[in-house]
């Protein structure tokens, strides 16, 4: 009776235990696809357009509150710009900008198609003031549409929403 009993048990679960596993993606894939929303995250703080193009498709596009940046060329100018502004200020005499620095939270990783990723967290970036505390400049959240090329991990698409209320 108790072998009967396990068995069905087993038949019950094995189908919810396979989706669920298939939605949440290998450890390998979890683990690489956290890696390069890592290196997103660090190359923009360090301001290093290399990096921070090279973990984007090639027709990539960011949808930053409507702004829309298409391909690795205008991606590009997402840092650029930055290291821009600071350059310009410097020119001026100004204080250039304050650096920024990303703190995520509350990720969420799901696999909906075998090669596809969906990454989904909030962020807040802080900056130093000129009094030397560390103040949040701006918070929000960000989902992120990866896929699988050449069995790499990149962004396809990301959805920026600060939060403004």
């Amino acid at each position: 009776m108790r072998l009967h009993y396990a068995v069905f048990l087993a038949v019950l679960i094995a189908p919810v235990t396979i989706t669920t596993q298939g939605t949440l993606g290998t450890y390998e894939d979890r683990v690489a696809v956290e890696d390069v929303m890592n290196r997103y995250v660090w190359a923009v703080d360090s301001l290093d357009p290399d990096g921070y193009v090279a973990v984007f498709t090639e027709d990539a596009v960011i949808d930053s509150n409507g702004s829309f940046s298409r391909g690795h060329a205008e991606i590009r100018k997402v840092v650029t710009g930055m290291i821009q502004r600071k350059e310009d200020a410097k020119a001026k005499g100004a204080p250039p900008p304050a650096n920024l620095y990303h703190v995520i939270s509350n990720v969420r990783i799901t696999f909906p198609k075998p090669g596809e990723a969906l990454h989904q967290s909030y962020w807040q970036t802080v900056r130093r003031d000129a009094d030397g505390k560390m103040t949040a400049a701006a918070m929000g959240r960000s989902e992120d549409h990866l896929v699988k090329r050449n069995g790499k991990w990149l962004i396809q698409f990301r959805k920026l929403t600060v939060f403004t209320d």
